[in-house]
């Protein structure tokens, strides 16, 4: 069996589209069926979906906009100096361009500010506040932080600077001292749409300062939107559509730099921003100071843009060893944890790079399915800061809420945060998130899960289907790519590709379609021909010397079918996928066990196992028999290790052993150590085979051996040599390895299944 890493929920939506609406709307049945998954079955809705969204709420509506773009207004007009205050991450450089670019074309004097993710951390900073204090700031405006910089915020307002709060995360019990405060979540106002990025925020204060802002500025918020994986619906749709529509209609020298050295040349889809530009933006704050990131996407000169794009693809490069470093170090600790009952994972340790630390969490929470913190460790200044990533289950912000005794300083929403918290404490935030797990965990199920939109045939999956489902992008958050079920999938045929195997590819049913699963190549010792598997993933068109081929893009795969594999010969640890799996392994007898899930041949196996495993070659048919009598139907992994081979020797001839006893009763007395390679010529055998008739000899008492001494015994009884325990259990032996060592394996797979049966 192959035994699946998520539990799928396949959507049961009970709404219909009527025969009606997908007449009139010319529904394909494939996009039918999605939008029915997704529950979009209202004509109206389905309308908002097929056609651009031209949703754009009135800027006006959102908190305190009429206040703040009073106080800019005057700001510009009065000469006073106003400072962008961003963040680090995508979605704050994007924001903080849109920004400074606005006030730059109002002819304001402006400057702007990304505090260091390292030195400063997340959010406002009182130093950097009176900082500006001194160089003569009059306005700050945060974008995309702030709703949980109360003290910092305050301190600027009584130095008599004016800070106007511009931000998208949740928002606390009580809310900060600032001049204004620009959030689509305010609690006193209406804001139509909640969930904007804050460089959808950043938009909308541009365009309630003017009539006609940049289409660039729209391309910039699409970029925040995506990267900080908001909600793909209503305004943020039309944010998205519009943004893409513009940056391929216009080669903008930032972004075509940043794209030129990822060596990227297709169409730009919300996949580049997600997979290309928004990690390359987000790189340059991971790792050092996000300004040249800024400074990116504030370049409107070809050369420069350039060579701040070969800057930031450095970095890129860069975070990308530092995160499979610091991921692989975190997933060996996770496993300790997991294994000793942990259900929040909190791991911890020095000189981790505090940068991609998010990353690595993310890392850990796809490995294991469970909330993850993961923290830098400074000794230094005895604290430790660092990132957090959850599951849809848990609500990171909200149950690290309930702990704020123990961290210094926090922020995030439902699914990331940041924090940091004295390195005293991280053992018993540990202690105290496992507690509300256990509870949460009596409520809910904390199995890691997939929502499956629609069960696919394999008919369906065509180019002209995978054509019509793209129309309905943008995917993203809330709209995700739909994910199908494909059940029963004859694999035709699997092998890893990619260095050293590392990916696996199959060839699926009568229709030959290519499937691919990334970082699965071991499965491809584990599958059978012809053997069916059911499987989720997306559709893809794959391109290929101007040839058009649908592709199913695995994300988890299971069976319940026998599997008989052959791994004789072969490391278990390099190709096993799944090593979680119950496992029973079936060898000799020996004196001990080595474990308790380890088991003799011919012993009954008491418990069910998802795997077993014949790891050496059993010394009689027999006994393999007798213990496969006893497993239920699962995954039999054949190893039978074993030291020698003797089915290629075979066993002896009688007339050898007439030959070899004759010679030395003509002797009457042989030294193996001085006469023994005489005696093998003579004889014309290997050493090991006269080895083996002068034991067959000793067992039946035909001769003494007396430390290699050997003499015959003349008064013996006359015996048939194939009466030797030693004989027959050689000629078993070579039964054995005949039979499941170089026997055709199917019929070996054959032989098993008649024993399962039994």
């Amino acid at each position: 069996m192959i035994k699946a890493k998520f539990k799928w929920d396949l959507q049961q939506n009970t709404n219909q589209i009527s025969d009606e609406i997908a007449s009139e709307m010319k529904l394909t049945p494939i996009v039918r069926k999605i939008l029915e998954s997704k529950n979009i079955t209202d004509k109206q809705d389905i309308e908002a979906l097929l056609k651009k969204s031209t949703i754009k709420h009135d800027p006006y509506t959102m908190s305190d906009m009429k206040k703040a773009i009073e106080r800019i207004n005057k700001a510009i007009d009065n000469h006073e100096r106003i400072l962008i205050y961003g963040d680090y991450d995508a979605d704050g450089v994007t924001s903080t361009t849109i920004l400074v670019s606005v006030l730059q074309e109002l002819g304001a004097e402006v400057g702007w500010y990304i505090p260091n993710r390292f030195t400063e951390g997340y959010g406002p900073n009182e130093a950097a506040f009176k900082n500006a204090y001194d160089e003569g700031i009059n306005l700050i405006i945060t974008v995309d932080n702030g709703i949980q910089g109360h003290h910092e915020i305050k301190t600027a307002q009584e130095l008599g600077m004016d800070v106007i709060l511009t931000d998208h995360h949740e928002i606390g019990e009580t809310l900060p001292e600032a001049f204004a405060i620009v959030h689509p979540m305010h609690p006193e106002f209406n804001y139509p749409f909640k969930y904007l990025s804050g460089a959808g925020v950043a938009l909308k204060i541009a365009q309630a300062l003017l009539d006609h802002p940049s289409p660039y500025y729209t391309a910039l918020a699409a970029i925040g939107t995506i990267a900080d994986l908001v909600s793909l619906t209503d305004e943020n749709r039309a944010i998205v559509q519009d943004g893409l529509d513009i940056l391929n209609q216009t080669q903008f020298p930032s972004i075509q730099a940043l794209l030129n050295n990822a060596s990227y040349k297709d169409t730009i889809t919300e996949e580049t921003i997600g997979f290309v530009i928004g990690p390359r933006l987000n790189a340059v704050g991971r790792l050092d100071d996000a300004s040249l990131a800024a400074e990116l996407l504030m370049s409107d000169n070809d050369e420069e843009a350039e060579f701040l794009a070969e800057q930031v693809e450095h970095f890129n490069q860069e975070r990308k060893d530092i995160v499979k470093e610091i991921s692989d170090e975190a997933v060996l600790m996770a496993a300790e944890q997991v294994e000793n009952g942990n259900q929040f994972l909190v791991l911890a340790q020095e000189n981790w790079h505090e940068g991609v630390l998010g990353i690595a969490a993310s890392k850990v929470v796809e490995t294991f399915g469970l909330p993850t913190i993961i923290l830098n460790i400074d000794t230094v200044q005895n604290f430790a800061k660092g990132s957090a990533r959850s599951i849809e289950q848990v609500s990171m912000y909200d149950i690290l809420d309930k702990e704020r005794t123990l961290i210094t300083k926090f922020g995030g929403h439902h699914m990331a945060a940041g924090m940091t918290l004295p390195i005293e404490n991280i053992e018993k935030l540990r202690e105290a998130l496992n507690v509300h797990m256990a509870e949460i965990s009596k409520e809910k199920d904390l199995s890691p899960r997939k929502k499956v939109d629609l069960l696919l045939d394999e008919a369906e999956i065509t180019v002209k289907n995978i054509r019509d489902i793209q129309k309905l992008r943008p995917f993203g958050t809330d709209f995700t790519s739909p994910l199908f079920q494909l059940n029963n999938a004859k694999i035709i045929q699997a092998k890893g590709i990619g260095q050293e195997g590392k990916h696996l590819k199959m060839t699926i049913g009568d229709s030959k379609i290519q499937s691919l699963y990334w970082q699965h190549g071991e499965y491809a010792n584990q599958i059978e021909p012809n053997q069916p598997i059911n499987m989720i993933g997306t559709l893809q068109i794959n391109e290929w010397n101007g040839n058009q081929s649908p592709q199913f893009m695995v994300q988890d795969m299971a069976s319940e079918a026998l599997q008989i594999l052959d791994f004789r010969g072969k490391a278990r640890q390099q190709i096993l996928a799944n090593d979680d799996l119950p496992t029973a392994e079936i060898v000799n007898k020996k004196s001990n066990k080595d474990h308790e899930h380890q088991y003799f041949y011919g012993d009954t196996i008491p418990e069910q196992y998802e795997r077993y495993v014949f790891k050496e070659l059993p010394l009689t048919i027999e006994s393999m028999q007798s213990t496969l009598a006893s497993i239920v139907e699962s995954q039999i992994i054949l190893e039978l290790n074993h030291q020698n081979s003797i089915y290629f020797d075979g066993l002896p001839h009688l007339d050898k052993f007439k030959a070899c006893y004759k010679a030395l009763l003509a002797k009457n007395e042989v030294n193996l150590k001085q006469d023994g390679m005489q005696l093998c010529d003579y004889l014309n055998v290997k050493p090991q085979v006269l080895i083996f008739m002068l034991k067959v000899f000793n067992e039946l008492n035909f001769i003494h051996d007396n430390n290699g001494i050997i003499t015959v015994n003349k008064d013996v009884e006359k015996k048939e040599i194939t009466s030797s325990r030693l004989y027959q259990a050689s000629m078993k032996r070579i039964d054995v390895e005949k039979f499941l060592l170089y026997d055709d394996f199917s019929k070996v797979k054959v032989w098993i299944k008649e024993q399962l049966a039994k």
